[in-house]
């Protein structure tokens, strides 16, 4: 049933990606044609919009390709047979920030610990949880963060509310979710700031 759900679910990312490369200017014109947007306000959305979506695919497709090559040497030093399919699947799960390839390599060395290999059960463990798990702290934060301008904590939140919701696509929709939402706080900050009540004593 999982299978055919994600089958199901990237045919209809396949769908509908297909039909926003044809028709997506279009739409966003449209969609930019009914907020009560300047010019300005509205070009800082699109760009917004753009740089976060190709921050997130670039950070994803990156810290995929690293952690699961790097987990997949490890798994075969530790004599695990099927050392690709394992990284294969880390590549993929590594799309959920923090959480993702810890759901292989974590019961891949409790498996080796209760079979009696204990020190390549601990090996592996350290490894990937030192090495192949920061990967995802450290690049996430440059790659995703830095470029979206988007805070860490608002990035690994937004991933996992995108996937809960919307499947594999959420984590791309989350993200832009999140710096859009962000984007069009600071526009209100921005133009209502004469309005807008001063803070004082909030660090204190």
């Amino acid at each position: 049933m999982g299978t055919v759900n994600f089958i199901f679910l990237l045919f209809v990312f396949l769908y509908v990606s297909y039909f926003f490369l044809i028709d997506g200017k279009s739409l966003i014109h449209r969609i930019f044609y009914y907020l009560p947007l300047r010019d300005r306000e509205e070009e800082r959305l699109l760009n917004r919009f753009t740089s976060v979506t190709r921050a997130t695919l670039k950070g994803t497709v990156v810290i995929g390709i690293l952690q699961g090559g790097l987990a997949g040497v490890a798994f075969a030093v530790v004599g695990i047979d099927a050392a690709v399919f394992c990284g294969t699947v880390m590549a993929v799960l590594s799309i959920i920030p923090a959480l993702g390839s810890a759901l292989v390599w974590l019961p891949a060395s409790i498996i080796l610990v209760m079979g009696g290999s204990y020190l390549k059960g601990i090996g592996l463990a350290l490894f990937c949880g030192l090495v192949v798990g920061s990967l995802d702290n450290v690049l996430r934060r440059r790659l995703v963060g830095k470029d979206t301008q988007v805070h860490e904590l608002m990035i690994f939140l937004s991933t996992l509310g995108g996937i809960a919701l919307f499947g594999l696509v959420g984590f791309v929709i989350g993200p832009i979710i999140a710096a859009l939402f962000v984007t069009v706080w600071d526009i209100y900050g921005e133009v209502f700031q004469k309005y807008l009540p001063k803070v004082t004593g909030a660090g204190e």
